[in-house]
């Protein structure tokens, strides 16, 4: 270090024990004429501010600013996009609907303004990230609180040291200031933008590398997301290259019991099967209101879109698009089949066209609705001709 013979020493800095001394040496300072630099202290001195003489900080209104730019670029962002790129009604609401932009809104105003303050400090305060941050005084970060200020022209370090030790100060001293001199370790450089750049190229490589690491030519290969950035929902009908019988759908195990107790019906699909359940099974349920109106009901819920209300198919909704026509339930082909069929036919679907519903509709609610396809079919059928009256003509 040179001497300090060379150097003009017109600096000094006075630790406390106590915030408010701090803050009366600040004041008598300022009384006195004695320019103040800085004070430093482990938490905010009420009052210092006002006793320093700053002015009020810039920084509400550059978090305002960065407030507005956030809302802004949130309703911008959310406006172009709901009505002009991807114009999507959804729930009835208008295409510009301000109530459902306030979360996207109120977080990206928030996240603007926080970034921005934080950013705008750095700039007007000068920082900039250091490896090692000197210590300006020791236990300044703990227990001691230091203010530094300027010797006025013609007055002495002695006299400024007197006023400083009757206003409690434990330690006075002038504060050197040697620009000239030079650091020699490398952790106690200040680190210039150039060593931020050069710490960020490993992070840019990886990023590069990523892409590589998934590359497809002939097979899929090392895949860097394990595979979460393409995930396959599998639906019930799909195909599975992993589970049994190659389906997502499974049967259950054989001789199982549902949870509801009920025995497995002893038929599988197809049309043998369904000639076999004609011949064996019956209806367990008798003609009754109560049955009629409960097979109603499953059938306008399940059936009437393809089939139709009357089961005549003059109000399918199949029809009316124009689609493969399903059978006529009142028809003479279908009158003629045995309760048990068409209860397979309801169970397992048909031969062709249409899907089983055992697995929607219960076993119970199947049977009442052939007992009300079966009262569809009565109202349906022609009714036979009146026979014509006895002749009542003259004998002779």
């Amino acid at each position: 270090m040179r001497s300090t013979d060379a150097i003009t020493l017109t600096r000094f800095r006075a630790s406390f024990a106590d915030p408010h001394l701090l803050l009366e040496a600040v004041k008598r300072l300022k009384q006195e004429g004695y320019p103040i630099i800085d004070t430093y202290s482990p938490f905010p001195v009420h009052g210092m501010d006002e006793a320093i003489g700053l002015k009020p900080s810039r920084l509400p209104r550059a978090c305002l600013a960065f407030g507005l730019l956030g809302l802004a670029t949130a309703l911008g962002v959310q406006i172009w996009t709901s009505a002009y790129d991807y114009p999507l009604i959804v729930g009835g609401k208008p295409l510009v609907s301000l109530p459902a932009f306030i979360p996207v809104s109120f977080e990206l105003t928030v996240l603007f303004a926080g970034l921005g303050v934080v950013a705008s400090l750095f700039v007007a305060s000068g920082m900039r990230p250091k490896f090692k941050v000197p210590d300006l005084h020791p236990g300044v970060n703990d227990d001691r609180f230091v203010v530094a200020g300027e010797i006025q022209a013609g007055a002495s370090f002695t006299v400024v040291q007197s006023l400083m030790a009757s206003l409690g100060a434990l330690e006075t001293e002038l504060l050197v200031e040697d620009k000239s001199q030079t650091d020699h370790s490398l952790l106690d450089r200040e680190a210039k933008p150039l060593a931020f750049l050069l710490a960020a190229i490993p992070a840019v490589l990886v990023l590069a590398a990523l892409p590589l690491l998934n590359r497809n030519y002939l097979k899929r290969n090392l895949a860097w997301d394990g595979g979460m950035m393409a995930p396959v929902a599998y639906q019930s009908f799909d195909p599975h290259p992993s589970l049994p019988g190659g389906q997502v759908l499974q049967t259950p195990p054989a001789g199982t019991v549902s949870r509801k107790g009920l025995v497995p019906l002893p038929y599988g699909p197809g049309k043998v099967e369904a000639e076999r359940a004609g011949l064996e099974l019956k209806n367990p349920f008798q003609p009754s209101q109560e049955n009629f109106s409960r097979g109603k009901l499953v059938y306008d819920r399940s059936c009437a879109a393809c089939h139709g209300l009357d089961g005549d198919n003059n109000s399918s909704v199949i029809v009316a698009r124009g689609l493969l026509a399903p059978a006529i339930l009142v028809a003479p082909v279908v009158r003629d089949m045995p309760d048990g069929r068409l209860f397979h036919v309801a169970t397992f679907g048909g031969p062709q066209k249409m899907k089983g519903l055992g697995d929607l509709i219960s076993r119970d609610d199947r049977w009442k609705v052939v007992l009300y396809i079966r009262e569809l079919q009565r109202a349906a059928a022609p009714k036979p001709l009146p026979a014509p009256p006895p002749s009542t003509g003259a004998t002779s």
